[in-house]
């Protein structure tokens, strides 16, 4: 039979005979794969099930373990077989003794013994080192996860002088009761001393006059003067607002002294410079590559107008950018 199916293929094909012994070796595996799977699902299957007389023996194994177990670990009220809470997991219990405090000072250690738990203290003093700040009670609710219940009890003992954050170089000063105020003795209807506001040229002051206002430390001042150098100047003072880290509030103190006497700005010629004399925070680098093929293409720009050719430059970041340019 094998021999007339071989030479039916060869005849057919028009193979040689070990072309058609391979074909119908091929054929005879591709055969059996197809029906394997149904092989395999009429193969009888037996699955192991014990005995009643194996599950009882094997029920009294374990419960004599279960009861040899129970009585080697000593007893625990109240804690469960499933879920035991392990000792370095415990929660912490203290007992919170009120003191009035300022947010701003008060250590991690002081924190606990208002009655809150360590990681919580420890989120408090890295919002502190990142420079934030507290300006009124309120502000301790932006702590994220901060329970609005222990504000609601810790509120009362807040003191916050004038409602303003003080510097975070500050001695700490906490008191071990509540505050009493003693009135101050002064003479009948005193005359207020007048005040004197300090100002200064923001395009020439230094890290030290800018620490003088309120709410300005070492990395602000630095941030200010960095920023100021990047620009080349500020022409506005509302440039400082793009500081990072300087909130409104300290904003507004900032305007009360700083004035731009004879603002000197570093020029952009935009006929000439190469793209590396383009950097401006400003511009950003594919508009300085756009400006400067156009300009190879069309020639020398004769106004602020004429960048608008540009098509990667927008009128709102032109007008930003005007003052720094000439032509």
């Amino acid at each position: 039979m094998f021999r007339r199916l071989h030479r039916a293929v060869q005849d057919y094909f028009g193979f040689s005979v070990s072309e058609a012994r391979g074909f119908l070796v091929l054929m005879g595996i591709v055969v059996l794969a197809l029906l394997a799977p149904f092989a395999l699902d009429l193969w009888p299957t037996h699955s192991f099930e014990p005995s009643q007389a194996d599950r009882r023996q094997l029920d009294t194994l374990l419960a004599g373990l279960e009861i040899k177990a129970a009585e080697t670990r000593p007893a625990q009220p109240y804690a469960s077989r499933n879920a035991e809470l392990r000792e370095d997991e415990a929660p912490e219990v203290r007992t919170a003794r009120l003191f009035t405090f300022n947010p701003n000072q008060i250590s991690s250690e002081q924190w606990q013994q208002l009655g809150l738990p360590r990681w919580l203290a420890d989120r408090i003093l890295k919002y502190r080192a990142k420079g934030g700040q507290f300006r009124k009670k309120e502000d301790l609710l932006r702590i994220y996860d901060f329970p609005e219940e222990t504000y609601q009890r810790l509120e009362p003992y807040i003191q916050l002088p004038n409602g303003k954050a003080v510097r975070l170089d500050d001695p700490p000063a906490v008191e071990s009761g509540p505050a009493f105020e003693t009135p101050a003795l002064s003479p009948p209807n005193p005359k207020p001393a007048p005040k004197t506001i300090f100002t200064f040229d923001l395009n020439t002051a230094d890290t030290s006059e800018l620490k003088r206002v309120y709410g300005i430390g070492s990395k602000l001042s630095a941030r200010i003067v960095k920023k100021r150098e990047e620009f080349g100047g500020f022409h506005d003072l509302n440039q400082v607002r793009e500081v990072w880290g300087l909130d409104s509030v300290v904003v507004e103190e900032l305007f009360k002294h700083a004035t731009l006497r004879s603002p000197q700005l570093r020029r952009l010629n935009v006929n000439t410079a190469t793209f590396e004399q383009l950097r401006h925070p400003y511009l950003k680098f594919y508009v300085a590559r756009a400006i400067i093929a156009y300009r190879q293409q069309h020639g020398p720009f004769g106004s602020p107008n004429d960048l608008l050719n540009v098509k990667v430059l927008d009128v709102k970041t032109l007008e930003k950018l005007t003052p720094y340019l000439e032509f």
